[in-house]
């Protein structure tokens, strides 16, 4: 093989692998999305965050005030109106992650 050929089987493997990790159902079960630590909350709310906890975000139960669903995303805000975004490649993969954080964040928010 050439140069050039393994460059694009190269390049071909990591786009079907990095599709993989996207669009894969099984890295958007909601207890990996959300996890609950307590008085705080995990969120993997990128695909790469499901294989490495550094790309996840840790925030306090207090910071969110209203959660919405979306299409396939769901949004959790905190006083400011500020969000943190949490994208499913679909509708039906999202409603159980917007489900799961109604769970863990059970208080006095707005649900939309």
């Amino acid at each position: 093989m050439e140069f050039m050929d393994w460059i694009i089987l190269s390049s071909f493997i990591i786009s079907v692998t990095s599709l993989y990790f996207s669009f894969g159902s099984k890295f958007y079960e909601p207890e990996k999305v959300l996890i609950d630590l307590g008085e705080e909350v995990f969120i993997s709310h990128l695909p790469k965050a499901r294989l490495n906890k550094k790309y996840g975000k840790t925030i306090p139960k207090s910071f969110v005030v209203k959660i919405q669903l979306a299409g396939n995303c769901v949004s959790l805000f905190n006083k400011s109106g500020n969000a943190i975004d949490i994208w499913a490649p679909k509708d039906q993969l999202a409603k159980p992650i917007f489900e799961q954080a109604k769970n863990i964040l059970k208080m006095r928010m707005r649900l939309l």
